[in-house]
């Protein structure tokens, strides 16, 4: 599996207007979400397929950035200890 980071800029900010996208991001094998528009995501399809499924749920507006991540090499400042705690475990 694979990790990623998903950057969003969304048109509009609440979640309830992104039902489907919300939805869609959490059917991810793993998944943590350490601000409202950044998603980490760990699954086994690849980064054009993820932004594909994400694009598809998206106004045509709005942006997302999708990138592998990997390794230990991270740092954080005031991020909730359930998403410290996911990194810990999958970025590896």
């Amino acid at each position: 599996m694979k990790n990623y980071i998903v950057i969003l800029n969304l048109l509009f900010s609440s979640d309830g207007s992104y039902k489907a996208l919300i939805s869609y991001l959490k059917t991810a094998d793993y998944w943590a979400r350490p601000m409202t528009n950044v998603w980490f995501i760990k699954t086994t399809i690849n980064a054009g397929d993820l932004r594909d499924g994400i694009k598809s749920r998206l106004n045509f507006s709005d942006k997302v950035i999708v990138i592998e991540v990997s390794g230990k090499n991270w740092g954080t400042s005031n991020i909730e200890k359930n998403v410290t705690d996911w990194m810990k475990l999958n970025l590896q």
